[in-house]
C-alpha cells in the first residue's frame, strides 16, 4: 500500500511535470484549453467521407501473405456508461442480439467472397463492443463457433475480449469463462474504469469495486492473460481518489494495467452524455486540465514503484512480452485488419473503412447482399507517410528501415525541420535506427505525434495553438 509520505512526493513530482507541459503549450504543442483528441487511428475516423462498398474496395489488394488480423463489434451492453462515443443497444433485447449474430453470419460470408477465401487467417483478434460477453451463454457459443467455422487459427498469436465485469460474475459468469477457454480465447481485458464507488455511479457503471475484484480473480484462476482498464479525468475524480485506485489495481493479480484519459466530445459515432448534465453532476465537474495532467504522471509514478512500466503507449507491464499484438500490429506494424460488426472497422495497408451504425442500414445492406461499408477514406502517397509517422511513433517507435519500405522515402528526408525541433524540445530521440518518443514526449503522445497530421486532420484550428515554434501548423509539408 503507498503510504502518505510517498504520496506527497508523488504529487510534489506531479506538479513539476505539469510545469514542464505548461511551457509546452506556451510553445504551442498543446492547445489552449488542453483537451486533445486521441490518436487512435490516421486521419481519425469522425473525418472519413461517405462511400459505398463497391467503389470504395474495388482496387483493393489483399495481403500477399494471407494474413487477416480481425475485429468483430458486439454492440450491447447492460445500459450505456456516461463516457461511451459508440452507439449500440441496451438491456436483455435477446431477440435483437440472436438477430444480430445472424446477421454478423452473413456479413462474414459475404467478406470471405470478397476476398475470395475460405477462411481468414489472422495474427491476432479482437472481440470488442459494447459488450460481447453480453449474450446469452448460449447464444455466446453459438457466436463463438461461427468465428471458428470462418477462422484458420494455425498462426494465431493472441485472441483476445473484452468485458464488463458483469458477464463474468454467477454461473453464467463462470459459463462464458469455460466456453472462452474451450474456444481458444487467451486474453480478456476488463473495462474496471475505477474503483471508486461514487466515480463509478458518476459514469453509470453497471458494477461497484468488489464486483470488479471478483471478475478480475475469476479470470486469472481460469488462466488467461488479464488486461484491466482504467478512465481518468472523470468527474468524481481527484488526484486522491485517483491514487488510491491505481494503487488498488497494483494490487491485483493481472500482468497488464491500461489507463485511459476520458475524451468528453465524440471521436466515435455517438456522443457520450459526458458533455451533458448527467446523474448529479454537471460538465463544468469534470477536472481541470492540470488534474487531469497530474493524475496520469501520479498513475505513471505508483505503477513504476510496483514494477508497472509503459510497454505499448497507455499500457503498464511488468514484463515486456505481454502486450496487445492486436494493438501492435494495427498501429505499429500497420498490418492489414478487417472489421466486422455495427460500426466495425476495417484497416488496411493503404485505406480504412467503417461499417454502417445504424441497426436498421447495417440489415438492409447485408440483405442486398453487399457488405455494411458506408465510409472510407484511401489514403494518398502523403497521407501514407504521415500514417506511417503518427500510429508507429504513438505507440512505440518508427524504425526507419520499416518506414523506407512501405513509404519508399527515407524518414530523415521527409520532416527534416519538424523533426529537428521535436529533437531539440526533447520530446524524440533517434539513435541513428530508431525513432521514438522520450519520457515527456510519451507522457504526450496524442500532441506530438499529431504534429505530423496534414492541417486538415490537425485535431484543432491553429488559432487555439499559441503560435510558438511547436505550433504543430508550422514546418508542416513533407518534402519528397
Amino acid at each position: 500500500m503507498i503510504t502518505e509520505s510517498r504520496k506527497k512526493e508523488i504529487i510534489q513530482h506531479a506538479e513539476e511535470v505539469f510545469g514542464r507541459v505548461e511551457e509546452l503549450q506556451r510553445l504551442g504543442l498543446i492547445c489552449d484549453d488542453g483537451d486533445f483528441v486521441p490518436s487512435v487511428h490516421y486521419p481519425p475516423i469522425t473525418e472519413y467521407p461517405d462511400c459505398t462498398p463497391e467503389e470504395y474496395l474495388k482496387d483493393y489488394v489483399y495481403p500477399e501473405d494471407g494474413f487477416m488480423d480481425i475485429y468483430v463489434h458486439i454492440p450491447f451492453c447492460i445500459q450505456h456508461c456516461v463516457f461511451c462515443h459508440y452507439p449500440g443497444k441496451v438491456g436483455e433485447c435477446n431477440e435483437e442480439k440472436e438477430k444480430y449474430i445472424g446477421y454478423l453470419k452473413r456479413e462474414m460470408d459475404l467478406y470471405l467472397e470478397r476476398f475470395g477465401q475460405k477462411k481468414l487467417k489472422p495474427r491476432s483478434i479482437l472481440l470488442g463492443g459494447g459488450t460481447p460477453t453480453y449474450l446469452p451463454p448460449a447464444l455466446f457459443d453459438e457466436f463463438l463457433t461461427i468465428l471458428d467455422d470462418r477462422i484458420d487459427y494455425s498462426a494465431c498469436k493472441q485472441y483476445n475480449i473484452d468485458h464488463d465485469p458483469n458477464s463474468l460474475l454467477g454461473e453464467d459468469g463462470l459459463k462464458r469463462l469455460q466456453m472462452m477457454k474451450d474456444h481458444g480465447i487467451t486474453r480478456l481485458t476488463i473495462g474496471v474504469q475505477s474503483f471508486d464507488e461514487n466515480v463509478l455511479r458518476l459514469m453509470n457503471r453497471p458494477h461497484d469495486r468488489e464486483m470488479a475484484i471478483e471478475a478480475i480473480k475469476r479470470a486469472v484462476d481460469f488462466g488467461f492473460d488479464v488486461n484491466i482498464e482504467f478512465i481518468f479525468g472523470h468527474p468524481g475524480e481527484t488526484i486522491d481518489n485517483w491514487m488510491e485506485v491505481i494503487d488498488l489495481a497494483t494490487q491485483m493479480p493481472v500482468g497488464e494495467i491500461q489507463m485511459y484519459r476520458l475524451k468528453v466530445q465524440a471521436y466515435g459515432d455517438k456522443q457520450g452524455a459526458i458533455n451533458k448534465r448527467h446523474r448529479g453532476y454537471e460538465a463544468g465537474d469534470i477536472p481541470d486540465f492540470k488534474s487531469t495532467m497530474m493524475m496520469k504522471q501520479a498513475a505513471i509514478d505508483i505503477l513504476a514503484d510496483n514494477g508497472y512500466n509503459e510497454n505499448l503507449r497507455r499500457v503498464y507491464t511488468k514484463d515486456k512480452r505481454i502486450f496487445s499484438h492486436y494493438a501492435y500490429n494495427q498501429c505499429c506494424n500497420l498490418y492489414d485488419q478487417v472489421g466486422f460488426g455495427l460500426t466495425g472497422f476495417s484497416s488496411y495497408h493503404d485505406r480504412f473503412d467503417i461499417n454502417s451504425m445504424y441497426f436498421d442500414e447495417y440489415y438492409r445492406m447485408i440483405d442486398e447482399g453487399r457488405l455494411p461499408i458506408t465510409r472510407g477514406y484511401i489514403r494518398s502517397e502523403e497521407e501514407q507517410i504521415r500514417q506511417a509517422i503518427v500510429l508507429p511513433l504513438k505507440n512505440r517507435s518508427v524504425i526507419k528501415n520499416d518506414f523506407l519500405k512501405r513509404t519508399g522515402h527515407q524518414f530523415d528526408e521527409v520532416f527534416p525541420e519538424k523533426t529537428k525541433l521535436l529533437k531539440e524540445y526533447g520530446l524524440i530521440e533517434d539513435n541513428g535506427r530508431v525513432v521514438k518518443l522520450t519520457e515527456m514526449g510519451g507522457f504526450l503522445a496524442d500532441e506530438v505525434c499529431e504534429e505530423y497530421n496534414s492541417n486538415s486532420h490537425k485535431p484543432f484550428p491553429r488559432e487555439r495553438y499559441a503560435d510558438g515554434p511547436l505550433n504543430p501548423y508550422k514546418d508542416n509539408q513533407i518534402v519528397i
